[in-house]
C-alpha cells in the first residue's frame, strides 16, 4: 500500500490529475498538499475540525480535500446547486471554520473564507509545509440530500493510520484499481461515490481526470483521447450518452474501459442492456450504497442472470429484511433493508442521535445499519429494491412501492424517464399518480399508457393520473424527486 504520498516518493514525475490544460503531478500533488496541512497547523484547524468545501470541479478541490483527509481534518462539500440559505445550513450545522470557495460566498459562522485562484495560491506559497499520511484518514461528511426533512450530516471518526490503510487497499482490492488506470470524473465531486473513487484511483497510484460538468459527447470523446479505463456514472449520464444515437457512438473507440461503475438510481432494463452492449464485456459493474456506506454489487454475468438486482453483499457482509416491526423476513418478502458489514465504517448522524440510533440495530453477532430503502433478497442472496420507505403509497390500506410502477411505466418504449408518488385522495387516503417524460421521436399518450400498465400491474398499483413532462423534477443532488409538479 503506498498512498498519495508514497507514490509521490517512488513516482514523483507520475500524472496524478488532469483537467484540460492544467495538471498535476504526484510530486507536485503531494507538496502542495502539505503546503495546505502548513496552514491548518499553523491556524489551529486541527484532526476532526470541519471546513466547507463549495466549488464546482477543479484540481485545487480534489488536491484540498484528499490534503484534509491526510492531515485528520474534514471536509464538508457542499453542491453548488444548493441556494445560499441551504449552503448556510450545512455551514452552520456542521460547524465548519474555513470554507474554501470559487464564487462568492459570507457567512458569519465562518473564520475564513478562501476563494480559489490568487488567494489559494497566496496561502499555499506563504505555508510552512507539514507531515501528512500517505493515505486520507477518514472520509468527508457528506450531508444526505434531505428527502425526508432536513439534510443530516453522515460523520465518521477519522481513523488510525494502520486502519485507514487497510480500508484503502480492501477499496483498491474490491474494484481492481491499479497505478496504469486513467479515472475520468463526469460528476460533481461534491458527491461521495465520485470523489470516493478518484481518491482511491490516486492513492493506487493512478490518473484522475476530471470534467467541469458531464456531456455526454465531450465524455466519449475524452475515454478515446485519454484511454479511459474507469469511471463512475449515474444512470441519467448513460441515458445522455445512449440518446446521441447510434450513429455517434460508433464512431468513438470505448475499448480502453474495463471498469464502468454506476448507481444512485435505478436503470431502466433497456437502458442497461443497450449500456452492455456499447462498453466492453465485463466492465460495467452497478452497486447499491448510500452516503452511509456500500451495500452490494453485480457484476455483468451476474446482472444478466438476475435482471433487475443490485447483487450480493459485499465479502464478509449480509443483507437482512426485516418488517415494519422488526420481525425478520424470509427470501422473496420485501421489507427494510439492513446492511451488516463489520468492515463498514460506523457513522453517526451529526448532532442527531435520535436519527443514529435508529439507523443501527444489532442482529445476533451482527450489527447493521438501513438508510429506508426496501427490497427482498431471493434465494440466491441477491437484492431487489423496491422502493423507500417515506415513499410508500398506501391506497386502500394497500401498500403500492413506486419503483415497481416505475419499472413497468419505463419499460414502455415512448418513456424516457418516470417517477410515480401518492397524492392525497378523500375515499382511498392516497393515489397512484405518474410523471414521465417522453422518448425522442416516439409520440406519447397517457392513457395508453396507463392501458400498458393496467395490463402488467394489479388495478390498484396503476396509476390514475399521468403527467407529461419536459423533465422531471431533481434534488440538489441530481436525483430525481418524486415531490408533485
Amino acid at each position: 500500500m503506498t498512498g498519495i504520498g508514497g507514490t509521490a516518493r517512488t513516482a514523483p514525475d507520475a500524472t496524478a490529475i488532469v483537467m484540460g490544460h492544467q495538471g498535476r503531478t504526484f510530486g507536485e500533488l503531494d507538496e502542495r498538499s502539505r503546503s495546505i496541512a502548513g496552514v491548518f497547523r499553523a491556524e489551529g484547524v486541527k484532526r476532526g475540525d470541519r471546513i466547507g468545501v463549495l466549488s464546482a470541479n477543479r484540481p485545487e478541490v480534489l488536491e484540498l480535500i484528499s490534503a484534509a483527509l491526510r492531515a485528520g481534518i474534514v471536509p464538508v462539500p457542499v453542491n453548488v446547486l444548493l441556494t445560499e440559505p441551504e449552503v448556510e445550513f450545512l455551514i452552520e450545522d456542521s460547524g465548519a471554520r474555513w470554507l474554501f470557495t470559487d464564487r462568492p460566498f459570507e457567512s458569519p459562522a465562518l473564520e475564513r473564507t478562501i476563494t480559489f485562484g490568487d488567494a489559494y495560491e497566496r496561502l499555499l506559497y506563504e505555508a510552512t509545509p507539514a507531515p501528512l499520511a500517505d493515505v486520507v484518514l477518514g472520509r468527508p461528511m457528506h450531508y444526505t440530500s434531505g428527502t425526508t426533512g432536513a439534510p443530516k450530516g453522515v460523520w465518521v471518526r477519522p481513523a488510525s493510520q494502520d486502519v485507514a490503510e487497510s480500508r484503502s487497499a480492501d477499496f483498491i482490492r474490491l474494484w481492481g484499481i491499479n497505478s496504469d488506470d486513467m479515472h475520468l470524473v463526469c460528476s460533481p465531486l461534491a458527491h461521495s461515490a465520485p470523489l470516493r473513487f478518484s481518491i482511491r484511483s490516486l492513492e493506487a497510484g493512478g490518473t484522475v481526470v476530471l470534467q467541469k460538468r458531464f456531456d455526454a459527447a465531450e465524455t466519449l470523446a475524452t475515454m478515446e483521447m485519454f484511454g479511459i479505463t474507469s469511471t463512475f456514472m449515474v444512470p441519467t449520464h448513460l441515458e445522455r450518452i445512449l440518446s446521441l444515437g447510434d450513429s455517434v457512438l460508433a464512431r468513438h473507440d470505448t475499448s480502453s474501459m474495463r471498469l464502468l461503475a454506476h448507481a444512485g438510481a435505478p436503470m431502466r432494463e433497456e437502458t442497461k442492456r443497450r449500456v452492455l452492449d456499447l462498453f466492453p464485456e465485463g466492465s460495467v459493474w452497478e452497486f447499491y450504497g448510500s452516503t452511509e456506506g456500500g451495500a452490494t454489487r453485480i457484476s455483468t454475468a451476474e446482472w444478466l442472470r438476475k435482471p433487475g438486482s443490485v447483487g450480493t453483499a459485499q465479502p464478509g457482509g449480509r443483507i437482512i429484511v426485516t418488517s415494519d416491526d422488526g420481525a425478520q423476513l424470509p427470501a422473496g418478502q420485501a421489507g427494510v433493508v439492513w446492511i451488516a458489514d463489520p468492515n463498514t465504517e460506523r457513522f453517526e448522524y451529526w448532532n442527531d442521535g435520535a436519527s443514529t440510533r435508529r439507523a443501527w440495530r444489532s442482529f445476533g453477532d451482527a450489527t447493521a445499519f438501513n438508510v429506508g430503502d426496501l427490497g427482498y433478497v431471493d434465494a440466491d442472496g441477491y437484492l431487489f429494491l423496491t422502493g423507500r420507505l417515506h415513499e410508500v403509497i398506501i391506497t386502500g390500506g394497500v401498500n403500492v412501492y413506486p419503483q415497481e410502477v416505475e419499472q413497468v411505466l419505463a419499460s414502455h418504449p415512448a418513456v424516457a424517464e418516470v417517477a410515480v408518488y401518492g397524492a392525497p385522495h378523500e375515499e382511498w387516503g392516497q393515489e397512484v399518480r405518474a410523471m414521465v417524460v417522453g422518448a425522442p421521436g416516439f409520440p406519447l399518450d397517457p392513457e395508453r399508457l396507463r392501458n400498458w400498465a393496467r395490463e402488467r400491474l394489479a388495478g390498484y398499483k396503476c396509476p390514475r393520473h399521468i403527467d407529461v413532462l419536459a423533465e422531471l423534477p431533481r434534488t440538489a443532488t441530481g436525483k430525481i424527486s418524486r415531490a408533485p409538479p
